[in-house]
């Protein structure tokens, strides 16, 4: 027989919510703050859609509905499930006393998934917000590594994600955007109630950006579901 989770939070085990755009720094600041506690995970919203082997539906811009953001169909379905899978694994890292980090793009019905899983637990939430034109030449930037990374998982072998790498390789090379979720992402964030500590993490080393994070964590700090929803976030 196994036991059931904690009834709250262990001591000193939090939950942290990193998110922002494509190529914004999520996993880069949330594996060296995770480096940085003595007890920390990392949860990964790309990893647990990557959980899904057959069927798996990553969206496009065309399931975005113009009018609010929110993803249609089974692309939909699938990305709030995801968000909602990382905050039900965050939670029970936290309950056994871990730290958890989770980094994903939250917006739209992404957020709405983590307001029903966290509701009424504190978390330390993050958005970083570098101007788009960092994005776009950290986009370029992180190519090849993100090939290596495709071949070192896949092999040769057909995968649910090449066709959006080999758009991304095509634009790069058309002077387009890599990241075709630009514009309607952040658009979303837009959306987000002005909550926690949103950083601007393009003048600074990825170091610098978590000692900021450690430093200002208090600003961070956001209870899901609570009425403070239309309080201005401290922007960084």
């Amino acid at each position: 027989m196994t036991s059931g989770p904690a009834s709250r939070p262990a001591k000193d085990a939090e939950i942290w919510i990193i998110c922002g755009n494509a190529c914004a720094g999520k996993t880069t600041t949330a594996r060296l703050l995770a480096q940085r506690l003595p007890r920390a995970a990392h949860v990964d919203g790309d990893e647990m859609q990557r959980l899904i082997v057959s069927g798996c539906r990553w969206p496009t811009p065309g399931d975005s509905d113009p009018a609010t953001g929110h993803l249609t169909g089974e692309a939909g379905v699938q990305y709030a499930l995801r968000i909602r899978n990382a905050c039900l694994v965050a939670a029970a890292f936290a309950d056994a006393g871990i730290t958890a980090i989770v980094t994903d793009t939250v917006i739209n019905e992404g957020f709405e998934s983590l307001t029903g899983v966290l509701a009424g637990r504190p978390v330390n939430f993050v958005v970083l917000r570098p101007p788009v034109a960092v994005l776009r030449q950290r986009g370029i930037d992180r190519l090849p590594e993100e090939a290596a990374y495709l071949a070192d998982r896949y092999g040769d072998s057909d995968h649910p994600e090449a066709a959006a790498f080999a758009g991304r390789v095509q634009a790069a090379a058309g002077g387009r955007p890599v990241n075709e979720f630009e514009g309607i992402i952040e658009r979303g964030l837009d959306r987000l109630p002005r909550i926690g500590l949103w950083v601007d993490p393009s003048g600074l080393n990825p170091q610098s950006v978590v000692d900021l994070l450690l430093d200002r964590q208090a600003e961070a700090l956001w209870t899901p579901g609570s009425s403070d929803l239309g309080i201005r976030a401290r922007d960084a």
